[in-house]
């Protein structure tokens, strides 16, 4: 389908056109890659996995002048009983910003959404990343983001972490714990079992093993990713993480442990290593992912990597109402209680049944 949107900020008449991933795959490609190479871990590797895990139908909405592209943003449709009918760029990723070669262009963009959204009959679409000051000067929802610099050598960036981090690190070190870089099937099944331990410690389901599955398969297979696993003197899994790579930059994107070897700081062990691999590997930075503005322990961890902090703003836009609207963290509530008393098998269940609405 073609969206025809005239542009107010640009000589050049701008057309918006949407392709899907599978119908014209190399066409969904070089529009990604015309802007940003780094950008296919976004595009079109993370939404292989979500197809492949979830089904979703991924899709790109491409602003042209004549043949050049000019920008792009993704998303997939969500049709759920339970989450009602709407676009989402993108499930499972904290932050998916539009490419684009000019900022003004992104209105056009979300403009060009919104309108195939009422032609589809979605309740709402959801933007997941910045939302320029002059087209919505609110946002639904906040998080912080965190960004450790790997530019300067190791030595440099181990001294700029906070002293308990120092210690925890050599503390692990003296304990005998191993580190393993690895980017097999059976590290994963051993990284998805602490999953599912430290989800429930949270009173939360996991993410089924499919999608992890197809993350292996399309990103650490690969190599543009790794699962780092840290192992006690006596050969235990105790902690283990997947970090995944876009460009220059690591994405600490999933971390789990066994809270009995908690003493050992084998968590602290498993991130510094990760850090100074990649930091040895020439990558620039390690974004460490989002945290809620009100979970203050998770944001003093995250800064105790000496990390810098910048707010990220959601935005769930209703296209009945033709109006922002307040979205509300999920990882938090109710549900928590009733979670951490079930049994892993009926959260994984659970999870199996309700990833695919939340998305």
């Amino acid at each position: 389908m073609t969206l025809n949107e005239p542009s107010s900020q640009s000589s050049t008449p701008a057309v918006c056109e949407a392709i899907t991933q599978s119908g014209n795959q190399k066409a969904w490609i070089a529009a990604i890659c015309s802007l940003d190479e780094s950008s296919r871990f976004l595009c079109s590797d993370w939404t292989q996995i979500l197809h492949k895990a979830y089904g979703f139908e991924p899709e790109l909405v491409i602003l042209l002048a004549g043949e050049r592209v000019e920008a792009v943003l993704p998303f997939v449709e969500v049709n759920s009983i339970l989450t009602g009918k709407r676009a989402v760029s993108l499930p499972f990723i904290d932050i998916c910003r539009p490419s684009a070669r000019d900022s003004n262009h992104i209105p056009l963009l979300h403009a060009a959404l919104r309108a195939e959204g009422k032609k589809r009959g979605w309740n709402y679409l959801e933007l997941r990343g910045e939302i320029p000051e002059n087209e919505s000067p609110q946002s639904s929802l906040s998080f912080f983001n965190h960004i450790v610099d790997l530019r300067p050598c190791p030595d440099n960036i181990f001294a700029d972490l906070a002293p308990s981090n120092r210690r925890a690190i050599r503390k692990a070190q003296k304990e005998g714990i191993r580190i393993e870089f690895s980017h097999s099937l059976g590290s994963l099944r051993g990284f998805y079992r602490l999953q599912c331990i430290t989800r429930k410690r949270h009173g939360l389901p996991s993410q089924p093993f499919k999608f992890f599955k197809c993350l292996h398969k399309v990103l650490i297979e690969t190599r543009r990713g790794v699962i780092v696993s840290a192992f006690t003197n006596d050969n235990r899994l105790a902690a283990s993480a997947i970090y995944l790579e876009q460009g220059s930059t690591v994405h600490y994107k999933y971390g789990a442990s066994d809270k009995n070897f908690q003493n050992s700081r084998c968590n602290n062990l498993v991130m510094w290593s990760a850090m100074e691999h990649y930091s040895k590997r020439g990558f620039h930075q390690m974004d460490l992912g989002r945290n809620s503005t009100t979970n203050a322990g998770l944001r003093r961890y995250k800064l105790s990597w000496g990390s810098s902090e910048q707010e990220v703003h959601y935005q769930r836009y209703d296209l009945k109402k033709n109006a922002t609207v307040p979205m509300s963290d999920d990882v938090f509530g109710w549900h928590n209680s009733v979670f951490k008393r079930l049994p892993i098998p009926i959260l994984r269940l659970a999870g199996r049944l309700l990833y695919r609405h939340i998305a």
